[in-house]
């Protein structure tokens, strides 16, 4: 959790007005000390030795006071100060003219000094003790003791002025004093404000708010930190960068709150796994660094791994529910991959991204070729964006048999790209780079929408009444308009939703299982048909297929091709056709090379099947071509 400011950050809050207040007492007693040891030199020289002893006894008290306020006695040494002076004065006015001798002047000044230093009782009993000082000196008076008393004659009304004087200036000693003293409290109030939210501001700008890991920034800066030791030890540095595998589908399913009650149980775990010295950060939403430094040989770094790895495979639970967060991790090493930090960061991301490819839940070392495969990402993300617009994408259609009657059934879909300086490029390369970049959406709905005017083109030339089935991405269906852009494709093309066949994931069936099931509910209302591909790859779970609306299972073709060769394939294809056809779907067989495996396929009962046996995925025209001679042949 974010982590609260330091108490000592508080005390010293605290005790500013207490420490300014102290200091400023300090230079007065300095400069009273001055200002007295002047007059006793000067009484000296004129041979006034009973008032210069005097004088040395308040320089003593002075003194005294200056030690307790070094201890932080501050009252204490305001009380001695007031009463040192207060007496003083009364001395020198009764050695020498009373009422009417200077001292009394000081008596404004040592009201103003009471009011700043001390408190409301020490004010208000000073102006008493002043009261009672000019009353007992008027007295004096009366009683003759003043023998050098001038010549007009002193009476009630010269110490009754010094009294109204005395309590004007004490009442505006007090009213200037409390007013500069509130002001000063509500200042230093408004400093600790502001400091205490500087301090806040300055521990979420370099905090994850949610876990309270380090954030991006402040782990940046730790890693330099840690690369300045290892160029002074010439040891190494470890830079692993984390990715949840799957996080999204967790989030998505479960809710936002699961996903971040996830994520803090993720975060405890990576602190499990590494040392004080270590630092784990949360850089963005499912993605964590972790930094190790002082290492001395890339065993510890593959300790460290396996640990993670260890921790992150047992399941986790949240809301009541089980479930599991591996992870990618791409980890790079210095000096051997850089000495800069940025550089570091940027292959350690690099090989995560790798280790995604790799099919997760592993981890890869950064190597320099990863770099030529970035640069080529980069190139075929870019590429994507203005192929459909340049007419560089293409579908081709590859035949779907009934293997009854021999027929076309119809075709797949298959999505082309020839790129006008890199040739022909895989699907398998650009479709994972147009769903990590976001392009999958656009391509989807261009595939979906051609197919449809493809296959009504099929129907409208006579080929008969041809279903198309059109891949789906995970990404693309988990979009709120996936039901419009059916509608929209069907409507605009004229095809019957009877001929539009979905593939769709088994991921995708498991990961929103409510929401999904709704939509396949709605279309399949309307007719479209949908199946499951590459079944048996993925979760294979009965409970999906009984409730959502389903119509056929695609065995995977890797279990096709290798059914007449391995008999374990062989009864898991014959374990999957019997399964569907207890669930009243059908079966359609990918992957299909030759006819022994065409015979077996017949045998177990499967309905349809595709493959090289009968052809690959040709282009429009000439798919068009095949029908029309397989047709010919046929009647």
């Amino acid at each position: 959790m974010p982590q609260s400011l330091p108490a000592s950050m508080d005390m010293s809050h605290a005790t500013g007005l207490a420490w300014l207040r102290q200091r400023r007492l300090q230079q007065l007693l300095w400069v009273l000390v001055a200002v007295f040891g002047l007059v006793i030199v000067m009484n000296l020289g004129f041979g006034r030795y009973r008032s210069a002893g005097l004088e040395m006894v308040i320089v003593l008290a002075l003194a005294l006071a200056m030690h307790w306020n070094q201890r932080a006695r501050t009252m204490h040494a305001v009380g001695l100060t007031v009463a040192t002076l207060l007496l003083g004065l009364c001395v020198l006015m009764v050695n020498n003219q009373g009422l009417y001798d200077e001292a009394p002047m000081a008596f404004p000044a040592l009201l103003l000094f009471a009011g700043l230093f001390g408190f409301r009782r020490m004010f208000w009993g000073l102006v008493c003790g002043m009261l009672a000082v000019v009353a007992l000196l008027f007295f004096l008076h009366q009683a003759g003791v003043f023998h050098s008393a001038p010549v007009m004659p002193l009476d009630w009304r010269r110490p009754f002025v010094i009294g109204l004087i005395v309590l004007v200036t004490g009442l505006f000693a007090w009213l200037l004093t409390s007013d500069l003293m509130l002001a000063m409290r509500q200042l230093e109030a408004e400093k600790r404000a502001l400091e205490a939210s500087h301090a806040r501001i300055e521990v979420l700008a370099q905090r994850d708010s949610l876990t309270g890991l380090p954030n991006r920034s402040l782990a940046r800066e730790r890693l330099g930190f840690l690369l300045q030791q290892a160029r002074r030890s010439g040891g190494m540095v470890a830079v692993m960068f984390l990715d949840l595998d799957n996080f999204k589908t967790i989030n998505d399913s479960l809710g936002h709150a699961a996903g971040d009650d996830l994520l803090c149980q993720v975060a405890d775990k990576l602190r499990a796994c590494v040392r004080e010295t270590d630092t784990v950060a949360r850089v963005s939403g499912d993605e964590f660094l972790i930094l190790l430094g002082d290492l001395q040989d890339e065993d510890a770094i593959v300790a460290v791994v396996a640990k993670v790895t260890h921790l992150l495979g047992r399941a986790f639970t949240v809301e009541g529910v089980e479930v599991l967060a591996t992870a990618s991790l791409g980890i790079a090493v210095a000096p051997r991959d850089g000495e800069d930090a940025d550089l570091l960061l940027k292959n350690a991301d690099t090989a995560m991204y790798q280790s995604k490819d790799a099919g997760r839940n592993t981890f890869c070392f950064f190597d320099a070729s990863m770099n030529e495969s970035v640069t080529e990402h980069l190139h075929i993300a870019s590429g994507l964006r203005s192929a459909l617009a340049a007419g560089e994408l293409q579908l081709h259609y590859q035949p779907q048999f009934d293997l009854h009657s021999g027929r076309i059934l119809g075709a797949e879909a298959l999505l082309r790209w020839h790129h006008p300086e890199l040739g022909w490029i895989p699907p398998g390369k650009f479709i994972p780079i147009a769903e990590r970049s976001g392009l999958i959406n656009e391509l989807g709905s261009w595939v979906l929408r051609q197919a449809c005017r493809d296959a009504q083109a099929w129907r409208s030339d006579g080929l008969g009444e041809l279903r198309v089935a059109v891949n789906v991405s995970p990404l693309q269906f988990r979009r709120d308009d996936i039901e419009r852009e059916v509608a929209q494709a069907l409507l605009a093309s004229g095809l019957p939703a009877t001929a539009l066949e979905l593939e769709l994931t088994e991921s995708l069936l498991v990961a929103d299982a409510r929401n999904i099931g709704e939509v396949l509910q709605r279309l399949g209302a309307q007719g479209v048909q949908i199946a499951i591909d590459d079944f048996g790859t993925g979760y294979s779970n009965l409970g999906y297929l009984r409730r959502f609306s389903v119509h056929r299972l695609k065995i995977d073709q890797s279990f096709v091709r290798r059914m007449c060769a391995n008999a374990h394939d062989e009864g898991l294809v014959r374990a999957i056709i019997e399964m569907a056809h207890c669930l009243d779907l059908q079966t359609v067989a990918e992957g299909v090379e030759d006819s022994q495996t065409l015979e077996r396929l017949h045998a177990f009962g499967c309905e349809s099947a595709q493959g090289y046996h009968w052809s690959p995925a040709l282009p429009a025209d000439a798919f068009v071509e095949f029908v029309r001679d397989r047709q010919a042949v046929a009647g």
